[in-house]
């Protein structure tokens, strides 16, 4: 299929769209994940407003009639689509769309079911490069940075078991050939320069959101210093590769510029990274090294060629196994997203 295709919503409004918008706010509000000091929130029980009935809207109003549109009418291979949303559609889980609950536990009610997910800030990412493109080589750097003791914000338990699963499944991987570079002092500074380096970068930190001026959002670095949207994007590099970003809010965008591709995962596609591994909010210091563990282990498991546009669909298949096993609520798992291609 090489051709536009128009799809109409007739259940679906602009109006209704914002009521989503606000039922998401709702259930992370009560869930007190937006402004969680540690990456974890607690499970949300409104009665008058669910996880289960807001994703059920989004499939039957907007992600059904696509897939139908589509001709996609039974899972099978997945295909790979990419969400390009704008306006209130910014801040809603499209990827996680779908019919949940024990009746509906078979194949074929759930987005997952049909497509792999990602999304693109803007459709000039899926324009063809100009450049020749980056062949992946056969061996990779990847840099890794942990929050410093010096960030003045709380201690993150889960980054060292994090970072030690990044150790443990390079070691073991057949392929001899992936560096493990490791930030040492984690200033700005330090941090830019390893990344011109690097292939590949895992941030496992905290992330900060500026309501008053959204480039100045980033990662929390040694000494309160924040590696900033506007650094990275200053960043170019020729590489490609992987960014995970394991750290609150990297996809989050803002309520005032909804139409505007301005968060910290679209500035790691602006540098030249090729895809990207984000949150759409706060998310569990527990689980992300579990999450972490899953994503690499399934990336390096052959021992071949790396390459990171495998990210997208070794991420959606470890999101569905914390979902399925365990009892995890909806705001935990929904937020870990990929970006880019």
């Amino acid at each position: 299929m090489d051709h536009t295709i128009h799809v109409l919503l007739p259940n679906f409004t602009f109006q209704r769209s914002r009521d989503l918008q606000n039922m998401v706010e709702k259930l992370l509000g009560h869930a007190r994940v937006i402004h969680s000091d540690n990456r974890k929130g607690d499970p949300a029980t409104l009665h008058s407003v669910t996880w289960e009935s807001l994703l059920s809207t989004l499939w039957n109003g907007v992600v059904k009639p696509v897939l139908d549109a589509l001709e996609f009418s039974t899972p099978r291979d997945l295909s790979h689509i990419f969400w390009c949303p704008t306006g209130p559609f910014v801040f809603l889980p499209i990827h996680a769309a779908g019919l949940y609950g024990t009746q509906h536990s078979e194949p074929g009610h759930k987005l997952s079911d049909f497509v792999i997910s990602s999304y693109v800030p803007t459709l000039f990412i899926l324009t063809p490069s100009p450049n020749p493109p980056v062949v992946p080589s056969d061996d990779l750097c990847l840099l890794a940075v942990r929050q410093p003791p010096s960030d003045g914000l709380p201690h993150l338990k889960g980054v060292a078991i994090e970072l030690e699963h990044i150790r443990e499944i390079i070691k073991n991987s057949p392929s001899t050939l992936t560096l493990l570079l490791e930030s040492l002092s984690g200033t700005v500074e330090e941090v830019l320069d390893l990344m011109k380096e690097a292939d590949w970068v895992h941030f496992a930190c905290h992330g900060i959101q500026d309501d008053v001026n959204r480039t100045e959002s980033g990662l929390c670095l040694v000494d309160g210093r924040h590696l900033k949207i506007s650094d990275i994007i200053a960043l170019s590099r020729p590489h490609g590769g992987l960014a995970f970003l394991s750290a609150c809010q990297t996809v989050m965008g803002d309520k005032r510029l909804s139409d505007e591709a301005i968060h910290i995962a679209a500035g790691m596609l602006f540098a030249g990274y090729g895809g990207v591994v984000g949150t759409m909010w706060s998310i569990s210091d527990e689980l992300v090294p579990h999450v972490a563990w899953d994503v690499y282990t399934q990336l390096f498991r052959n021992g071949t060629r790396l390459d990171h546009r495998e990210a997208a669909r070794v991420l959606q298949e470890a999101v569905g196994r914390l979902r399925e096993h365990g009892n995890v609520p909806f705001h935990v798992w929904l937020p870990f997203i990929h970006v880019g291609l």
